[in-house]
């Protein structure tokens, strides 16, 4: 193991679950509906991944992001909630049983606006994106440009609204 590895011991990961936000009755009904599916619930990210995702986002400054996978929803409505005020998340997902649920739950947490779900793989999408975005200000940093500071003109995705 990489000296520089944390382990997650139960106690740290106790903490980590203590000191994070619980989830809202949004999160909390939408990962019970999907705990009901039975074994391939598996896929729903954890508790304490969605949190980081919002945080991940906000701290980046994110206007726009991708998500290849999006099963019902949980980890797309983390992201969204952590784009800036006129963010925009772009699903991608082969299976409309699974995104029909994650369609009702981002209405009822408010993002429908804000994500657009397109029932295609995400390897045809982002195979049309650019592999290194144009930037919309000078003075951005490459990692803000590659998390989604991409012009509306180099990605097709991007064009339509995204």
């Amino acid at each position: 193991m990489h000296e520089k590895f944390t382990a997650l011991t139960p106690a740290l990961y106790e903490y980590l679950v203590a000191h994070n936000p619980a989830p809202d009755g949004v999160l909390r009904e939408l990962a019970a509906e999907t705990a009901a599916l039975g074994p391939i619930s598996m896929m729903q990210i954890a508790v304490e991944q969605g949190v980081f995702l919002t945080f991940l986002a906000r701290l980046l400054g994110a206007r726009r992001a991708v998500e290849v996978g999006t099963f019902t929803g949980y980890s797309a409505i983390s992201i969204a909630r952590g784009l800036a005020p006129d963010g925009r998340l772009l699903c991608c997902d082969v299976n409309e049983e699974w995104t029909a649920i994650a369609r009702r739950y981002f209405a009822r947490a408010g993002l429908a606006e804000r994500i657009t779900l397109r029932i295609a793989p995400g390897s045809r999408r982002c195979a049309r994106c650019p592999a290194r975005p144009r930037s919309t200000s000078p003075s951005s940093t490459p990692t803000r440009r590659a998390i989604g500071r991409t012009t509306r003109s180099s990605c097709p995705a991007s064009a339509r609204g995204v």
